[in-house]
């Protein structure tokens, strides 16, 4: 049975964070949120509590997940040795969105790293997250919580909906602020990659860590073999019904005019474009606005699956700042590509 317990997550029931910390203390596992998205939480350094993880989400074990710390002191028992200068460094970006690649430490089973001598590390901007790390004692391994390939979870009604009956805490907070998940940049070697964007811009991380080689894999165009970072590889983000990525901008605007398509065609797009549409269709926000973009996408992705229309076309977005990870998610989330009337057609039939 799953306790679901709202609370204000950024002046959350001192009571409620301690019953949580006492479910990850035993092997538990609890649905919680952070600034980003709905984190699906168990004590790090437990393998069976960890292989719970995968079970919950249905996930391939190969796939690394996160480790979220409360303070630097955690740090230092979960990765291995650390310059003072990169300590430097993740001081000007800690608490945030920001998950960083280490070598591991030995407490870190290989289920969290999914085998690789590197784990993934972050300390989430969230008040109720540290607090239930805190009061837990140990660092939280957690991937998004939603079932593996779906849209991730950035409000908890949806977390209740997918994740109830299968972990025994969930905290019911509403939305979360950012939308998107962490970005992950690989910091152990002499290079510094970019392995997934996310709600931190590339361009503010460099002015902190110097230049950041985006890989294919950051931009959702390719799929490693061998995944150190989650995002890397597998479907990510999908919605249930086939959803294709419009070559253009221009041309989902086409798309969207073709009563043709009326009550076969969703349109997801920019608030610009869903104004001109014939056709039914889900604004993300306006155009310029990349943050109001990435917070309604994967909301959007799950709003689709409850539409009677047989497939969705999305708009492409410039990729700076968080378009980069607005258009990593929808290359993930895609079934596919799609740049003329007849290629529609063909998947509609």
């Amino acid at each position: 049975m799953t306790t679901i317990v709202k609370t204000d997550p950024v002046r959350p029931s001192n009571d409620s964070v301690e019953a949580a910390a006492e479910v990850i203390r035993r092997g538990g596992l609890v649905v919680f949120p952070t600034e980003t998205v709905y984190g699906l939480g168990a004590n790090a350094y437990s393998r069976e509590a960890c292989l719970q993880i995968f079970k919950a989400k249905e996930r391939p074990p190969d796939n690394p997940l996160i480790v979220h710390i409360s303070d630097m002191g955690m740090l230092k028992e979960v990765a291995g040795r650390v310059s003072s200068e990169i300590l430097g460094k993740l001081e000007r970006v800690w608490p945030g969105p920001v998950t960083v690649l280490l070598q591991r430490s030995e407490r870190i089973p290989d289920t969290v790293t999914g085998g690789s001598a590197l784990v993934a590390v972050r300390m989430p901007d969230n008040i109720l997250s540290l607090e239930l790390i805190r009061k837990a004692g140990v660092p939280i391994a957690a991937p998004s919580a939603n079932i593996s390939t779906r849209p991730s979870i950035t409000d908890s009604r949806h977390a209740i909906e997918e994740l109830d009956g299968r972990v025994d805490f969930i905290f019911d907070c509403g939305p979360t602020a950012e939308g998107v998940e962490s970005t992950i940049i690989d910091i152990s070697g002499r290079e510094c990659t970019l392995l997934r964007a996310g709600a931190k811009p590339v361009e503010e991380l460099e002015e902190i860590f110097g230049p950041i080689r985006i890989t294919e894999f950051s931009r959702g165009l390719l799929e490693s073999t061998v995944p150190l970072a989650p995002g890397m590889k597998y479907r990510h983000y999908s919605p249930r019904k086939k959803l294709y990525l419009a070559s253009s901008r221009l041309f989902a605007r086409e798309v969207s005019e073709r009563s043709e398509f009326l009550g076969k065609i969703l349109i997801i797009g920019s608030e610009e474009t869903c104004a001109k549409s014939r056709l039914d269709c889900i604004s993300l926000g306006k155009e310029a606005d990349l943050d109001e973009v990435a917070r309604n996408l994967f909301s959007a992705l799950r709003e689709f699956d409850k539409t009677q229309c047989e497939i969705g076309i999305i708009q492409p977005f410039e990729e700076r700042g968080k378009g980069l990870a607005v258009m990593n998610r929808i290359r993930k989330a895609s079934s596919g590509y799609t740049e003329n009337l007849d290629s529609l057609r063909t998947y509609l039939n």
